[in-house]
């Protein structure tokens, strides 16, 4: 049987393409001579004016479902001028004529002070939306197209126009509606978003009229190989063992446009074809040279548990030289024998030819989505004004639905302007491998988030090359894996360039750090996958920036480079290099009130402050809220589509706190309304520290009737006693299930439960010693130490043995520091005094080793940088 197929569009649930309905309540409708006014919400309105009277009521390339509850409102109605108030502004239209700042305006409140809004208003404080490519992006110089404007501002307002946006009409083909411009004539159709500095709430009303972002697969969050090279089918296989035997984890395979014959696209400057494309872009035919059998390696990857996207670019349409060309032409009724089909994706009938007789057969022998890379023109040569990115990723979608509506659709495209929320995914496009552009992409990415983009792709390491490049620099390309795990789409990638290098392997001294990455992503997934849950029920996206949960702090506005990853995560970039001497970078942290627990070195920051902290290599900073509980996977998850038994559940010290675990089966539709939610607590009182996992509520396919649980608390001492719903368990230092042992470098009790019934509640308490919660910032960041020991020990006896002293024993004092978490790990109970002896070799290492000839001055401060500092 062969696989199902996924194209990467969007979901757009059972109720089809516009869900919702376009035609407003007539309760929440004012008209006024040619103008009328449709109160969405108290602070969204619309304001429509026509020239002859006539108003639009289909739905538009942005705004799908008009058909909101009705607000509470009033409307005052002269001869003269309408008033409408709602609990939220008061707008106020002098009849006559076209909406100018001379008979139109909106007044609300923000901060206490009066905002007053009117037609053509400047917005220079409007806080950005997206752009439709980072094509040639180097740092924040965008490289082709500019920032559109977003929906949200500082200023308290922002306004869309939606007057050029074309309608979608229904009709009774297999599509159910089809793009139309405008009816003729003066038109204009403006929504005002009056919402000051609610933020949330602007992009949820946004969503409730414009349509919800959809959930992806699950499987599109594990980590994407994607590199541009003309791979042949046991090249890959080649690969992807390579990747398995280093236990580096595996989802999705992207193959580049050599997939298909390039005739003469592999010559120097190749001819143009009659669309102005390079011969052979395009192209639909495979290359047998390299792929004898595509369904047999699509077989292969479909027994590898590996989903394949296939590259497009479709704009030279259909060439006589393509195998599809007498299917396709004979399907469309093209009479023009020999002759090339343009492409037209706005023609109904050219799209039906295209996805029946193109597309589906690739698909039903195992492609799993396209990749549908369209960089060429930006309008239609047919349908003047109409974005073919929009259309495009419109009709994917469309085709994707009917080809299998029980699973979630998707597309792997560009923004196309408003209303593309509901076509996830997106890749940003070419950009320079730069650390100025790994240090713009938090701020790009984080700011889509205003126009519920939330998907981005980035070509992490970066796509190009400039001139006076020579090599890969491991050290960015380790950088920017790192941070690549908090974007929403996990995917390394490059152009065809032998300079660039994307195999981990090819990086022996970075190799494990990179592993690291990939692992560590992998790990977070039940997290991040929550976080997507929450973009579709709440319109607020996986990356968004500081400012959402802090409006009113100057400071929120002011840290690009930073953002919230989902509710309880603090992200960013390292986006210089090391000190070539401490081998720190370093990155300022602006740390919103609270506490926040840095999970690459274990120390505890006090919030309402910015501090410059630095980090080796090895370390990818990311901040947890105290009391905030991490749902995570066991190491031995390496595919998002494979069951796991196990959840890891991260207690992050600090404070008590709360989750709810969200679940589903991970790639049907039916997660609209299948779908569980398991709630955790967690509560300390006295010396008592108590979890409990509530019985699971609701359902899915598939879903499991018991699970294994794996308790981890960080940065606290080893307890007296461990307990399972009341019963003690032993501790052990190789544990089994209902066994706890201790983590010594991470300084965490590990509560192994068993497997235990999901619809039962499950309570594991810990008892911990009388001293334990006031001594326990004593941990904190200690961790970290430990685990800069492990690379600076190496350092440290290849330093003596470059001064001819290889016999030499490390001082004391330094192994007191290094050795630590050993001692720890053989005898947790004794960490008082472990911790006590850590202290006073650390106080006394570096008097120790200023007065040592037999290490360098560099390395003296490489050590007092490293271990000091922290």
């Amino acid at each position: 049987m062969k696989r199902a197929t996924i194209l990467l569009t969007a979901l757009w649930l059972t109720l089809g393409a516009t869900a919702g309905n376009p035609e407003a309540d007539p309760r929440a409708v004012v008209e006024a001579g040619n103008a009328r006014f449709t109160v969405l919400t108290p602070q969204l309105i619309r304001m429509e004016w026509s020239e002859d009277g006539r108003f639009e009521d289909r739905a538009t390339l942005t705004f799908v479902n008009r058909r909101t509850p009705v607000p509470d409102f009033k409307v005052r109605d002269t001869k003269s001028r309408l008033t409408i108030t709602t609990p939220a502004l008061t707008l106020t239209y002098t009849k006559g004529g076209r909406f100018s700042d001379k008979n139109l305006k909106a007044v609300f409140r923000l901060n206490g002070r009066e905002v007053v809004w009117t037609p053509g208003t400047e917005d220079p404080q409007n806080l950005m939306g997206t752009t439709r490519t980072l094509d040639r992006c180097d740092g924040k110089k965008l490289g082709r197209e500019p920032m559109e404007q977003g929906l949200l501002s500082r200023s308290g307002w922002a306004v869309v126009d939606d007057s050029p946006r074309h309608v979608l009409t229904p009709d009774g083909s297999v599509w159910k509606e089809w793009v139309e411009a405008r009816p003729a004539g003066d038109r204009q159709d403006l929504y005002l978003f009056a919402y000051g500095h609610d933020y949330k709430q602007a992009l949820a009303d946004f969503q409730l009229v414009a349509g919800r972002a959809p959930l992806p697969p699950k499987y599109t969050f594990g980590y994407w190989w994607s590199r541009y090279w003309q791979y042949s089918d046991n090249e890959f296989v080649d690969l992807v063992q390579k990747l398995k035997s280093m236990d580096v984890p595996l989802d999705v395979l992207i193959i580049d446009m050599d997939w298909h014959e390039t005739w003469r696209l592999r010559k120097k400057n190749p001819p143009r074809d009659e669309y102005g494309q390079r011969i052979g872009w395009t192209g639909y035919t495979w290359q047998k040279e390299l792929f004898p059998s595509p369904a047999n390696f699509l077989r292969w990857t479909e027994n590898e548990q590996l989903k394949v996207a296939l590259n497009l670019h479709p704009a030279s349409g259909i060439q006589p030289c393509e195998d599809v060309y007498d299917a396709f032409t004979r399907e469309y009724g093209w009479t023009e024998k020999g002759k090339s089909v343009p492409f037209r994706i706005d023609d109904r009938k050219w799209a039906d030819a295209y996805f029946k007789t193109v597309l589906s057969p690739m698909e039903r022998d195992g492609v799993d989505f396209w990749w549908l890379d369209w960089q060429q023109w930006t309008e239609s040569k047919f349908t003047p004004g109409l974005s073919n990115t929009f259309w495009l990723n419109h009709t994917f979608f469309r085709h994707a639905e009917r080809q299998n509506p029980e699973l979630r659709p998707f597309i792997y495209h560009r923004w196309g302007g408003l209303g593309s929320h509901r076509y996830p995914l997106a890749f940003s496009g070419d950009t320079y491998a730069t650390w100025g552009t790994l240090a713009y992409l938090p701020q790009f990415t984080a700011t889509s988030s205003n126009v519920n983009y939330g998907y981005w792709g980035h070509d992490i390491g970066g796509h190009l090359f400039r001139a006076e490049q020579t090599h890969t620099d491991p050290e960015l390309y380790t950088r920017w894996l790192q941070y690549g795990v908090f974007t929403p789409i996990f995917k390394t990638h490059s152009t065809k360039d032998p300079r660039i290098e994307r195999y981990i392997w090819c990086f022996p001294d970075q190799l494990f750090i990179l592993r690291d990455a990939i692992r560590l992503r992998y790990t977070l997934a039940p997290y991040i996958y929550a976080a997507a849950r929450e973009n579709y029920d709440t319109g607020v996206g996986m990356c968004r920036p500081m400012y959402y949960d802090h409006p009113e702090q100057d400071a929120a506005y002011e840290v690009p480079e930073q953002f919230m990853f989902g509710n309880d995560i603090l992200a960013t970039a390292v986006a210089e290099p090391a000190d070539s001497v401490t081998g720190l970078a370093a990155r300022r942290i602006w740390f919103p009130e609270g506490q926040w627990y840095d999970c690459a070195t274990g120390a505890m920051y006090e919030g309402g402050r910015t501090e410059e902290l630095h980090y080796t290599l090895a370390e990818n900073p990311w901040y947890a809220r105290a009391g905030a509980i991490l749902p995570m996977n066991p190491p031995t998850v390496k595919n998002l589509q494979q069951p796991c038994d196990t959840l890891v559940l991260t207690f992050i010290p600090g404070a008590d706190g709360e989750l709810n675990h969200y679940e589903d089966d991970g790639i049907s539709q039916h997660y609209t309304t299948d779908y569980a939610v398991t709630r955790v607590t967690k509560k300390q009182e006295g010396n008592t520290v108590r979890a409990v996992i509530a019985p699971r509520e609701g359902s899915y396919a598939g879903a499991p009737e018991s699970r294994s649980y794996e308790l981890r608390f960080p940065a606290t001492f080893p307890p007296r006693t461990v307990k399972i719903d009341s019963r003690e368990i032993p501790y052990a230092r190789f544990p089994k299930a209902g066994q706890w042992t201790y983590d010594a470098y991470t300084l965490a009790p590990v509560v192994y439960t068993g497997a235990a019934p999901c619809d039962k509640p499950l309570a594991v308490e810990l008892i911990l010693d009388d001293d334990a919660a006031a001594r326990q910032p004593e941990l904190y960041g200690k961790s970290g130490i430990f685990k800069r020991c492990t690379e600076l020990t190496v350092e440290f006896k290849l330093e003596q043995g470059r001064f001819g002293e290889t016999y030499l024993m490390l001082p004391k004092e330094y192994l007191g520091v290094s050795q630590c978490p050993n001692f720890i790990q053989e005898e947790p109970f004794r960490i008082r005094e472990f911790i006590d002896a850590f202290d006073g070799n650390r106080a006394a290492l570096f008097r120790t080793t200023d007065k040592l000839e037999i290490i360098g001055e560099n390395f003296k401060k490489r050590l007092r940088e490293q271990i000091g500092t922290l």
